[in-house]
């Protein structure tokens, strides 16, 4: 005997699968309803975000006009930063102050600090280790960023994504009050410091002129004593020969003019300086025996140049006028060197309930055409083997 199987029909009946999702109607609509009533509570129930921005600058060139006189002294001193010819060097305007800016922001430092305060965030990690607590806080902090500007842009942008966009406002306040706090000091630092550097370089340069200054007395003392010597021998060969008075004639002492033949110290002149006279002679001696230190100093070579330069180093104001400047700064408001308003930030809430609803109203109605699909399809899989 012949065993009897099922015939299938494999061809899609549009009219039977409409009136199999007519029947099912209801169990669709469940289905969709209790889908939509879980988009509904989870949209309620799932915490919003706001994403927050708002474009950032330097401040306005007029707050740094004060600092004019510092940046012609730092020129003047060769300090001057200079992209190409001086890269080292310092510089306090509006541009390089915002590069510190970014640059101090970017470390995350003051951002964490800010963030700890923050009721929502230290609920979040008061179960965590030292470490965890850390990397936890970094997380949070990179949450506030600094956004270099597109192409199409001209400024950066201050943007973060927090759940309070109240208390995340407040937070990036606080971490830009700080990090211009902290540009602030380390201004002032960095122009104590140079200031300090001259004070040093100048200390040094008037060391090594006052030794100048003791090494051309010494050479001036024994150029006299070398001068004292001649003369006495001078005249004691004029006084041998009886020659009390000057003995030269006008042409004798011409003619040793324009030979360039000095009659100070050489003994070997043409015309012997015995002739002078011991009386003359004499008087030299003690002309230069009786000159003060201060006398025999002003006819030292290189004496003039080197008191000049003493005291140029002496009434050297330059460290003075940094520390005037590094002054200027404490005085300072360090929150207009930038500018921002945050009242005027660009608020978008990142919580879009609509969307989930609709969402979950259409994965409802999917799930319940599938369900009523493949039970009907049980159902008459079941009478045809019965």
């Amino acid at each position: 005997m012949s065993e009897v199987r099922p015939t299938y029909d494999d061809e899609i009946d549009l009219f039977e699968f409409f009136e199999t999702l007519w029947n099912g109607k209801w169990k669709i609509i469940l289905t969709t309803f209790v889908a939509a009533i879980i988009g509904v509570v989870l949209s309620v129930v799932k915490p919003n975000s706001f994403e927050v921005s708002t474009p950032i600058q330097s401040g306005k060139q007029s707050v740094f006009l004060q600092y004019t006189s510092l940046n012609n002294f730092l020129e003047d001193e060769g300090l001057l930063y200079q992209v190409e010819t001086n890269p080292n060097g310092y510089i306090f305007d509006g541009d390089a102050v915002f590069k510190m800016f970014i640059a101090e922001f970017n470390d995350y430092e003051e951002m964490v600090d800010a963030v700890s305060t923050s009721e929502f965030v230290q609920k979040s990690i008061k179960d965590l280790d030292d470490d965890d607590k850390q990397r936890a806080l970094i997380g949070f902090a990179k949450a506030f960023e600094l956004k270099a500007p597109s192409n199409k842009e001209d400024n950066w942008t201050l943007s973060f994504e927090w759940h309070d966009y109240l208390e995340g406002l407040k937070l990036f306040k606080d971490a830009i009050r700080q990090t211009l706090s902290n540009i602030k000091n380390i201004s002032i630092s960095n122009i104590n410091q140079l200031a300090e550097a001259i004070d040093i370089r100048n200390t040094r340069n008037l060391k090594r002129l006052r030794n100048k200054l003791t090494l051309i007395s010494k050479n001036q003392t024994e150029i006299d004593k070398k001068r004292v010597q001649f003369l006495l021998e001078q005249s004691a060969i004029a006084k041998e020969l009886g020659i009390e008075t000057n003995r030269l004639d006008a042409n004798a002492l011409s003619q040793s003019s324009q030979n360039t033949i000095s009659l100070s110290v050489s003994s070997t002149n043409d015309v012997p300086f015995y002739l002078r006279g011991y009386k003359a002679i004499d008087k030299e001696i003690s002309l230069i025996e009786s000159r003060s230190d201060e006398e025999k100093l002003l006819i030292a070579d290189g004496y003039i140049k080197t008191k000049e330069e003493i005291l140029s180093l002496e009434i050297d104001l330059s460290s003075t006028q940094l520390r005037n400047a590094s002054e200027a700064i404490v005085n300072d408001d360090p929150n207009d060197w930038v500018e921002f308003d945050l009242a005027i930030a660009d608020i978008k809430s990142q919580k879009k309930s609509m969307l989930y609803v609709a969402i979950s109203i259409l994965l409802g109605g999917l799930v319940g055409v599938i369900y009523v699909l493949i039970s009907n399809t049980f159902r008459k899989r079941k009478e045809n083997f019965t």
